[in-house]
């Protein structure tokens, strides 16, 4: 009974800060040469990526879809010609809050990949960043659906000017995600990324956002010895560095 209290008394509490919150909103439009997710080419070709965030104080609900702007995917897809259509959804609710110069965030994502043949699948999150020189961060992901499994990343940023910064990261997989997604049973790293971006003012609070990135699939070699278990649509960068060009429009 008195979990139950505890419980029932956090749960008034955050449903009272949401109401005191006052909401806010952001927008943001990607425009990139190709979409690469955890080291694997999901579509090698342009994409458009919009996101739509809604905050209610420390809780976040945001929208995410990724639009094939070509059909280069249309002979791996159930829809053959999927130019202007949404391939991918991203459903994502999100807690954040700080302590001192810790950032701490709690998270779920909802997956849906429409007119692909995709399984659709979902991650719970916990998020840590720092408040410091590098801005060290480490997120664990948990994949609470068809995959199963541990997926982690660890990365830093280096600001070289005003508007000018560097990123890089890496991503660790459990044996049970390795095998789904790379079809090797094994713990280890799976990819690196590496970005330089700016930000520019665009007026009435719109910025743009214009970054380079390489990315490499660390797993790939493996894969592509393999039969890959369950998305045979998307391809491994093969241990090479995978470059893409992005623009954000954001508010």
């Amino acid at each position: 009974m008195r979990w139950y209290r505890i419980t029932a008394t956090a749960i008034l509490c955050l449903f009272a800060g949401l109401a005191s919150a006052q909401p806010g909103t952001n927008l943001s439009f990607t425009l990139s040469s190709k979409y690469v997710s955890r080291g694997v080419n999901t579509v090698n070709n342009w994409v458009m990526q919009k996101s739509t965030e809604l905050h209610f104080g420390n809780l976040t609900a945001s929208l995410w879809g990724n639009m094939d702007l070509t059909n280069h995917n249309g002979s791996a897809y159930t829809r053959s010609k999927p130019a202007g259509t949404f391939t991918e959804w991203n459903l994502v609710l999100e807690y954040a809050t700080t302590w001192r110069s810790l950032q701490v965030a709690l998270g779920w994502i909802e997956y849906q990949y429409p007119g692909t043949g995709w399984e659709r699948t979902r991650e719970a999150y916990l998020s840590l960043s720092v408040d410091a020189p590098l801005s060290p961060n480490v997120t664990i992901y948990r994949d609470t659906g068809v995959a199963g499994g541990f997926y982690a990343t660890a990365g830093v940023e280096v600001p070289i000017q005003r508007s000018l910064s560097m990123s890089a990261q890496v991503g660790w997989g459990c044996p049970k995600f390795n095998a789904y997604y790379y079809g090797s049973e094994s713990a280890s790293w799976v990819d690196a990324t590496f970005g330089l971006s700016t930000t520019l003012d665009a007026g009435r609070g719109w910025q743009i956002k214009v970054s380079v990135t390489a990315r490499v699939g660390l797993k790939g070699r493996r894969l592509a010895n393999t039969k890959n278990i369950s998305r045979t649509t998307r391809h491994p960068t093969g241990g090479k560095p995978c470059h893409n060009c992005s623009c954000v429009y954001q508010k």
